[in-house]
């Protein structure tokens, strides 16, 4: 039987041993100084090294030539741990020792001599499994141990552990091992074994093993073991594992980022098709999308995931995040939670994934329409709000003035007539211009419709004001024929507009005025000037301009007549 990868090339000393330079440090000059301690706690994730430093620690403080902390791997010693037949090392798996009584066992023996060595070393992985009355049992002896015996506690959990134990070691925090790191030490592997093996295919698996080193030779024993004689592929590794690599999370967060909602449905499809683990697939996805929230909150937090990232991907990731929003990527990495924990029991493997996608399209569109909203609200309400407010006011203003300064009802009385005079002229001389214009423009023409547009405003007002209230933020850019291009400034007002019996009602008005048959084609502003054409203020807007230069003038006409100021 050939010995698995982690077990094979397993470091016999410190210096071999990837990513954990804070804790070997020191523990290599306590060993130099004959300072070791008699109870360490070593905590982390699975599969980064705490069992082989514990392993190297024991062998290193009973090795008769010690070098430099280090041990020598060649005393009888040595050798004996390095083929697990040291008597005085040993190991204990707290997952099936959990019981007291296995433990008081152990303490019973602890007080003899060692067999061979220096040190009895007690090696008790996943501590943290051990029941209450246990804990109890090893407190007393982790208090006050004979001189001869040094516990080592390792776990995954060390929140579980009781601060009575955690107080009484030397306690340790392993952390994960980088990409960078792993990579290199699968690349001495692959050179060892003899096979050629792409780069992409190294950082797949660094990637895909959570920083554990132990997992990332499994891996890629299991794909060595399948793969025999030829170049290795990141294809055919995919393959094997059905794992998705990064880039397929990043592909769908792309295409969901780039509202690309139905190709990303039909993506999920086809990598359910082609076999990958979507239950991981969406862990990948929450995975990312998470690292884009950080980096889009702010770039230094690049540090919580740089070492679980290639320096291109961490580039992508940034070129990501400039076209996205924080609000999107929270939906996303929502949605996508939701969805993991219902794959397990989905009737349809993939449905929990494409309910993510459509639920960020309902969210999106909802979002999209309330925004709609308050821009309309910002833009045309208030502004129409604010110009009616203003002229009643001038209007009032004026009506107090003539009061103030003249103070006599006859004067005001011919003021009131000298308005209603100007303005029954102004309004005989368009009556003349506009029965002029018709008379001789008989066909529908760009220049009539502008012309009349507001006079066409106030006839379809008392067939339907909010027609008028949409048409307000219109204009007419081009007549084709019979056919009127509108552009509209919202795309809600196009829908709106160009349904049948709302164009139906314009069309007439228009009809009544031009006498000539016409068509109405509305599109949205973005449209027209993607066409080419150029977009100016409606004729709504200038004429409520001059309304407010109108009522300026006439209260300056006042002021010269009659002197006095405006209170």
């Amino acid at each position: 039987m050939s010995e698995v990868l982690y077990r094979k090339y397993r470091p016999l000393i410190f210096d071999n041993v990837v990513g954990q330079e804070h804790v070997i440090q020191t523990i290599k000059n306590s060993i130099k100084n004959g300072k070791v301690a008699h109870a360490y706690l070593f905590s982390g994730p699975r599969g980064i090294g705490k069992t082989t430093i514990a392993r190297i620690l024991a062998k290193t403080v009973n090795c008769k030539d010690q070098k430099k902390g280090n041990p020598c791997n060649k005393c009888e010693i040595c050798l004996c741990v390095n083929q697990n037949s040291f008597l005085d090392m040993v190991e204990i798996d707290a997952a099936t020792h959990t019981q007291v009584d296995k433990i008081r066992d152990i303490i019973e023996k602890i007080n003899f001599a060692p067999s061979v060595g220096k040190y009895k070393v007690y090696i008790i992985d996943e501590v943290h499994m051990l029941s209450k009355g246990a804990f109890n049992a090893l407190l007393k002896t982790l208090e006050e141990p004979p001189k001869h015996v040094i516990f080592i506690l390792a776990t995954t959990e060390v929140h579980k552990i009781p601060a009575t134990i955690i107080s009484r070691c030397q306690r340790f925090d392993f952390r994960r091992i980088k990409v960078f790191e792993i990579t290199k030490c699968l690349s001495e592997i692959a050179k060892k074994e003899g096979v050629e093996v792409e780069s992409s295919v190294l950082d797949f698996i660094a990637i895909n093993s959570n920083g554990g080193l132990r997992d990332s030779e499994s891996l890629f024993g299991q794909i060595l073991s399948v793969e025999e004689g030829n170049k290795i592929t990141l294809k055919e590794v995919q393959k094997i594992l059905s794992v998705a690599d990064i880039s397929v999370a990043i592909k769908i967060i792309n295409l969901i980022l780039e509202k690309k909602y139905s190709e990303a449905i039909e993506y999920i499809s086809k990598i359910t098709d082609d076999g990958y683990d979507l239950e991981q697939f969406s862990g990948s996805v929450v995975e990312y999308a998470r690292k884009l929230m950080l980096i889009k909150i702010s770039p230094e937090m690049e540090k919580h995931f740089s070492s679980e990232m290639t320096e291109e991907q961490i580039l992508e990731l940034k070129e990501i995040s400039q076209k996205s929003s924080i609000s999107l990527i929270i939906k996303i990495i929502r949605v996508f939670i939701k969805s993991k924990e219902e794959i397990k029991s989905a009737i349809i493997p993939q449905l929990p994934l494409e309910l993510a996608v459509a639920q960020v399209n309902i969210e999106d569109r909802e979002s999209l329409t309330e925004r709609k909203k308050n821009d309309y609200n910002d833009k045309i309400v208030q502004p129409i709000k604010k110009i009616t407010e203003k002229v009643s006011n001038q209007v009032k203003q004026s009506g107090n003035f003539v009061k103030k300064s003249i103070g006599l009802e006859k004067k005001e009385e011919e003021i009131k007539q000298k308005i209603v005079t100007e303005k029954a002229s102004e309004e005989n001389l368009k009556k003349e211009k506009k029965n002029a214009k018709i008379t001789n423009e008989s066909n529908v023409s760009l220049k009539n419709i502008r012309e009349y547009w507001c006079e066409i405003l106030e006839k379809v007002k008392p067939k339907n004001h909010s027609i008028t209230v949409f048409l307000k933020t219109c204009q007419p850019i081009d007549v084709k024929c019979d056919e009127i291009i509108i552009s509209c400034e919202y795309s809600f007002h196009k829908d709106k507009l160009q349904k049948v019996e709302i164009r139906s009602i314009i069309e007439n008005v228009i009809e009544e005025i031009l006498k000539g048959k016409v068509f109405l084609k509305f599109i949205t502003q973005d449209e027209a000037k993607k066409m080419g054409y150029e977009i100016e203020e409606t004729n709504f807007v200038k004429k409520e301009k001059q309304t407010e230069d109108k009522e300026d003038n006439l209260v300056n006409s006042a002021l010269d007549m009659f002197g006095g100021e405006v209170v």
